[in-house]
């Protein structure tokens, strides 16, 4: 009886000495994409949340990390990335068949912070962010301070960042020539200080996309605005996200070229959108924005929609910055950094008057 009184004894004390003696075990430098500390902006689909998925221009990841290596792990092969390190540009992530795209091994010790932004839309097609590769020993730490606003911006090429990076009015529209980091939408937001969702998608407008033969299309722009992704049909949880501020610009493509639709049927959509956005956030800002290119017919439709709505916090902006050509002009006429630039000053005291910013 003794006997075993001791061997039961000693099978209690022998795991207790290893977890007292042994040392934590050293991080593998695998950072999964569900970890907490890593920071998502934008909509993402977390169905998996080791591989979420996200396609909308400007969704951005963030992370502090310490040591001197990072790597990004990413299932794409079509859309383009900008990487930050410590708030300076780093490079851009052109992804192709790759899965791990090295980002620097020689940062000097201690910790830094990477930011991700998504130069490319959603007609590049779906992405999957897997996590980071970090020096071995080595692991994530807290953002620190973080954004307490937040906007969100909605509409078509302009909002998308079309061909800012183009080098003249004459060059045609690339995945290269986007850069949604330099388009008003994501330059307001930084002034602002404020998280964005940017849901935009070049060429589409209120009942009319760009080009086609009919005067009034199958699936105009508010067709797409409740997804989680652009390229499938999961609905996005707007509640999750709720913003002071949104930015809405449509209706120039419903414009540009004939057949032009009914007038009576884009002023009713635009009612309807508007009240859509209302209904999934009771409490924003909403800035309706026409122009800055010359005489848009839409304007006044817009204006009158807004007028009708006798919503105190639903703005009619006409923009008038004035984009001078070619030196504001990228690709097929869209604006280049400057015009984006000369955008965002003239949004930027409109909207803190209006929310007192």
């Amino acid at each position: 009886m003794p006997t075993i009184l001791v061997k039961k004894i000693y099978l209690l004390i022998v795991p207790l000495l290893l977890l007292n003696s042994c040392d934590k075990p050293v991080s593998t430098g695998y950072i999964d994409a569900d970890d907490p500390l890593i920071i998502y902006e934008g909509r993402f689909d977390f169905t998996n949340p080791k591989s979420p998925r996200f396609d909308w221009p400007g969704t951005s990841i963030h992370a502090v990390f310490e040591g001197s290596k990072i790597s990004v792990k990413l299932t794409d092969g079509n859309n383009d990335y900008n990487i930050f390190i410590d708030g300076r540009f780093k490079t851009i992530i052109r992804s192709d068949s790759n899965l791990v795209y090295n980002i620097s091994d020689s940062l000097s010790p201690g910790m830094h912070r990477i930011t991700i932004t998504k130069r490319t839309e959603g007609i590049f097609g779906i992405a999957s962010f897997e996590g980071f590769v970090l020096d071995k020993g080595k692991t994530l730490h807290p953002l620190g301070l973080r954004y307490k606003r937040k906007m969100e911006f909605v509409g078509d090429s302009f909002i998308a960042g079309f061909g800012s990076e183009g080098d003249s009015p004459d060059c045609e529209f690339s995945r290269e020539t986007q850069n949604n980091h330099i388009a008003y939408s994501a330059v307001l937001a930084r002034k602002l200080k404020a998280y964005s969702n940017i849901i935009a998608i070049s060429g589409t407008g209120m009942t009319r996309n760009f080009g086609e033969s009919s005067g009034k299309s199958q699936m105009p722009f508010p067709n797409y605005y409740s997804r989680t992704c652009f390229n499938d049909s999961l609905e996005w949880d707007f509640s999750g996200y709720q913003p002071d501020a949104v930015i809405l610009r449509l209706g120039r493509n419903d414009f540009w070229e004939k057949p032009f639709p009914k007038g009576a049927d884009f002023r009713s959509a635009y009612i309807q959108f508007l009240k859509t956005i209302r209904e999934k956030y009771k409490d924003a800002h909403i800035f309706a924005l026409c122009g800055p290119v010359g005489n848009d017919p839409h304007c006044n439709y817009v204006k009158s929609a807004v007028r009708e709505l006798k919503d105190d916090k639903i703005h009619f902006v006409k923009v008038e910055a004035k984009l001078k050509r070619p030196d504001d002009y990228g690709c097929q006429f869209h604006p280049n950094k400057k015009g984006h630039q000369k955008i965002a000053a003239f949004l930027e005291p409109i909207i803190k008057k209006a929310l007192d910013w």
